[in-house]
């Protein structure tokens, strides 16, 4: 019961945290005009962030019963505290940046946001209790970062019947020239945590929360020649066949939701059912 809750308050907060993300990033970089959406994410990812500090407190109580056990809740807020405040105060930029009048305004609260939230996942987990690498945590924050602008692209620029061939066509073209750079810095980053977390050993790939990892970096790699199809191939026959190209749109955009789908219960499965250094098979 108690790891359902777990991997329930968890998928919220990476659902709702990386989906902010995605939405206030795509808003500054111009692939989308508004905020759309940012109420929902931002709703799911502070629920995920209140309901994951209070089943930790289950946990270490040892029983659902105990979840608002004062005893132990100063124990998880000593691991977890500074996580939650972040998340917190991410979610509050983010909300800013969609009641603020000016644009200029709403980009910047936007920018922190995004850089506030994606601290939030540094700031807990296993890279904090990486021993003799106290900079690593840092390499999660542009992991992050990359991964919710990549992951809210199927919503972003999914072709709807109602937008006409340029705008499909801008919208496209702006993510790739960011998406060109960006993703395999989001593939070397992940492979370099991978790489750190477990150890330097390759036995240690041969565990649960290795293998994990493997898996969501094999997904990564297949959206990034995803990605470099996109920039290199879709572009061209968006522009010269707008209906072929918008059907292709249509089902890569879908095969990443499905990979992402992918690497968000490996992300899962790995910090909730085991750890670096996690049990062999």
């Amino acid at each position: 019961m108690l790891i359902t809750l777990a991997i329930a308050s968890k998928l919220l907060l990476y659902l709702g945290a990386l989906a902010t993300i995605g939405i206030l990033s795509h808003f500054c970089l111009s692939i989308q005009s508004r905020l759309k959406w940012i109420w929902l994410a931002s709703g799911l990812s502070m629920i995920g962030t209140v309901s994951k500090l209070f089943v930790a407190n289950a946990q270490l109580a040892g029983s659902i019963t105990e979840i608002f056990n004062q005893n132990t809740f100063r124990w998880v807020w000593q691991s977890n505290g500074t996580q939650f405040i972040v998340f917190v105060s991410g979610t509050f930029l983010a909300l800013l940046a969609r009641l603020v009048p000016s644009l200029r305004l709403k980009k910047a609260a936007a920018f922190i946001a995004i850089l506030t939230i994606s601290a939030g996942f540094a700031a807990s987990g296993h890279t904090q209790g990486a021993e003799n690498m106290p900079l690593l945590p840092l390499w999660v924050v542009p992991h992050i970062l990359i991964a919710g602008f990549w992951i809210w692209a199927p919503v972003s620029l999914w072709p709807h019947k109602s937008l006409p061939d340029d705008v499909v066509i801008g919208k496209t073209e702006r993510f790739s020239i960011f998406a060109v750079w960006a993703v395999p810095v989001l593939f070397l980053s992940g492979l370099y945590l991978l790489w750190r977390l477990n150890g330097n050993q390759w036995d240690a790939y041969f565990t649960l929360y290795g293998g994990m990892l493997l898996v969501k970096l094999a997904a990564a790699l297949f959206l990034l020649g995803v990605g470099t199809y996109n920039k290199y191939r879709l572009a061209h026959i968006l522009k010269t066949s707008p209906e072929t190209g918008r059907d292709m749109l249509r089902r890569t955009l879908s095969i990443e939701l499905g990979f992402f789908a992918i690497v968000i219960a490996c992300i899962l499965l790995a910090t909730t059912l085991t750890g670096p250094g996690g049990h062999h098979h």
